[in-house]
């Protein structure tokens, strides 16, 4: 048996017997495509809107004396968004305390709420193979295998689609879809190899960056060999010197970084030197355009700046994997393609089964 022959047979076998698990991560993936865009209309959709007798916003100064009133074991986070009418939030963590209503204080209720648990219950069941949302060993370790076999589809599957005769014929009826087919199997065929090798550049990057979220290896390995050291930010200390207001050192901020879209800061309890802002232009998934600056406190000034560019190789590569994985790192050209990407998995694997049920009832 020659080298063809059996990546032909492990080809069919391996797909056939992962053809489920990739379909379901496929769907899912493609109903993830636009989930921030779509996340941030249904929040933007549930934002206060000003008071008729109240046409000012809180000042920042207003926004800290509420923050103050949270409980929380850790300094609480104030994240400002730059959007009309858009809610103050309060952070401990990872963990959203409250949405401040900009101009009245009040806790709002979490704006798009239901369309973050669906995207939230979606992106479980793409990852874990849960239905309730939360997180299962088994089903990462499942969706994880698929992945792999995934990636062993698409690597095979180039060398298989290379026509025996390297002819032009040959190539053009991989490469050019037909108007007409002889039969139903025809299609399928020329669908799985044109689609299949045009898509397979883009299906091999979103699968190969999903092992890294299935298994801990993969980011093991990746940190062994890239470096972890880069430039740190100097830490505030306690001082007695009168110093700016954060209020002022926010719009010190807001001034030098116009473009930005959300600026946030943690609330100190006592009065330090500097204070660490952590400044966003982009969509939340475009790591570029994400930097932190040190300010001076008394000053205003601003003292040092780390940009993604000053981050370990290592942060920068899982941050590229990260948003590889979601095309948005390419903003939304990137987002479209994955979602085609996914969109095509399914059809592979349809094609590829049909294909293989076809072989299997004509043997007997």
């Amino acid at each position: 048996m020659n080298i063809r022959k059996l990546l032909f047979w492990a080809h069919l076998i391996v797909g056939c017997s992962a053809a489920l698990f990739i379909l379901l991560m496929s769907i899912t993936g493609v109903g993830l495509t636009y989930e921030r865009q779509i996340i941030k209309m249904a929040q933007q959709a549930d934002y206060p809107s000003a008071p008729l007798n109240q046409k000012q916003q809180l000042s920042i100064t207003e926004v800290l004396n509420i923050a103050k009133g949270y409980p929380t074991e850790k300094p609480p986070t104030i994240v400002l968004m730059n959007e009309q009418n858009a809610p103050i939030m309060i952070k401990e963590g990872r963990k959203t305390l409250a949405y401040l209503d900009p101009y009245t204080g009040e806790k709002m209720a979490t704006p798009g709420e239901a369309t973050k648990v669906f995207f939230s219950k979606l992106r479980a069941f793409h990852r874990w193979l849960t239905l309730d949302g939360k997180f299962s060993e088994t089903g990462r370790w499942v969706n994880g295998i698929a992945n792999v076999v995934f990636i062993f589809l698409v690597i095979s599957g180039l060398y298989l689609w290379l026509p025996k005769l390297l002819k032009y014929r040959a190539f053009k009826q991989k490469l050019v879809l037909g108007g007409r087919y002889s039969s139903t199997k025809a299609r399928n065929y020329q669908w799985h190899n044109v689609f299949g090798f045009y898509l397979a550049p883009i299906l091999f990057v979103v699968t190969f960056t999903a092992i890294f979220f299935s298994f801990k290896w993969p980011s093991e390995i990746l940190k062994h060999y890239t470096s972890t050291q880069m430039s740190t930010l100097p830490k505030p200390v306690k001082t007695i010197v009168p110093t700016l207001s954060i209020a002022q050192q926010v719009e010190q901020v807001k001034n030098n970084f116009p473009q930005w879209k959300t600026i946030n800061f943690k609330l100190n309890t006592q009065a330090t030197d500097m204070q660490l802002f952590s400044v966003d232009n982009g969509n939340g998934g475009e790591p570029p355009k994400r930097f932190s600056v040190v300010v001076d406190a008394v000053t205003g000034d601003i003292v040092q700046q780390q940009t993604f560019s000053q981050l370990s190789t290592y942060r920068k590569a899982r941050s590229y994997i990260r948003f590889l994985h979601t095309g948005e790192i390419f903003g939304l050209v990137g987002q479209t393609l994955a979602g085609l990407a996914s969109l095509v998995a399914c059809l592979l694997v349809y094609t590829g089964v049909m294909l293989s049920w076809r072989r299997w009832r004509n043997s007997r």
